[in-house]
């Protein structure tokens, strides 16, 4: 069953997402860069917070900062800082009673994760949460050039082949890449998805457009409200199609006002009116 979870960050909201938040099972919480590249960063004092905040929360997920948080980044810095998160993960899902989830982007081919034994070393610190409600969340990006026309994120999610590690498909990254490549869009799913492996391994969507067939060049065209019922609906068939249809489901929309979220709420909206149907 597709479930609808709004994204928020470590600020005030308007008193509509607030009953949107009181509403859902989950949220996303993204964090920013404040204490330097590829840090640890407290998101326990957050999702302590936020779950004393809304009980009604059965899951929480962690995005960390935007920019210079590859996996691969952070494991080749330092392996404590993804040893500490697991750990923490699994704490904050045993006393909160929830499940908690942690994003990550990657950069690199599931080749490149072999052939370095980046994914020798997830294996090896993933038995702390293993049994636990605890997932990492391996997220697509657009920009890999060796990518070619295969999921780099769903690839390495399923080489792991680990319980606790799925993938995160974010719909604005898709269609970038079909824009920055000049792929057909229906034509490069084709490639880039295999429903079998979807259905497995993609736990959570972040369900976004990209205007203008861009996304990459003009940031204001990035992960925005659809802008109709219509792109919305077209945007849920071809995840349904490639069985991704009932996921979690993250509207990560940008907007020009954080504390209203009005696009967001106007996206989640539109989101549960066409979701009734399927």
């Amino acid at each position: 069953m597709r479930k609808i979870y709004p994204k928020i960050s470590p600020q005030e909201i308007c008193n509509e997402m607030e009953n949107i938040v009181a509403q859902s099972e989950g949220i996303e919480l993204q964090f920013f860069n404040e204490n330097g590249i590829a840090e640890e960063f407290d998101f326990e004092t957050e999702v302590r917070k936020r779950k004393n905040q809304f009980p009604n929360l059965k899951e929480i997920v962690i995005h960390p900062p935007l920019d210079n948080y590859g996996i691969e980044l952070i494991m080749f810095k330092n392996e404590e800082i993804f040893k500490n998160q697991l750990e923490k993960l699994a704490q904050l899902s045993e006393e909160l009673n929830i499940t908690t989830s942690f994003v990550y982007h990657t950069y690199w081919t599931k080749d490149q994760a072999v052939t370095s034994h980046l994914i020798d070393k997830m294996r090896k610190l993933l038995k702390i949460v293993e049994g636990k409600n605890v997932y990492i969340l391996i997220e697509n990006l657009y920009m890999i050039l060796e990518e070619k026309r295969h999921c780099a994120a769903l690839e390495i999610t399923k080489e792991i082949d680990h319980p606790n590690v799925r993938t995160c498909i974010d719909t604005t990254h898709v269609h970038c890449r079909s824009n920055m490549m000049k792929y057909n869009f229906k034509e490069m799913l084709k490639q880039y998805f295999n429903k079998e492996d979807c259905e497995k391994y993609v736990r959570q969507i972040h369900f976004a457009a990209a205007l203008n067939n861009d996304g990459y060049i003009d940031k204001k065209t990035h992960g925005r409200k659809h802008p109709s019922l219509k792109e919305t609906e077209e945007e849920l068939l071809w995840l349904r199609e490639y069985g991704m249809g009932d996921k979690n489901y993250i509207t990560e929309i940008s907007e020009e006002d954080y504390f209203s979220r009005k696009d967001q709420i106007e996206e989640i909206k539109m989101l549960k009116e066409i979701s009734q149907d399927m």
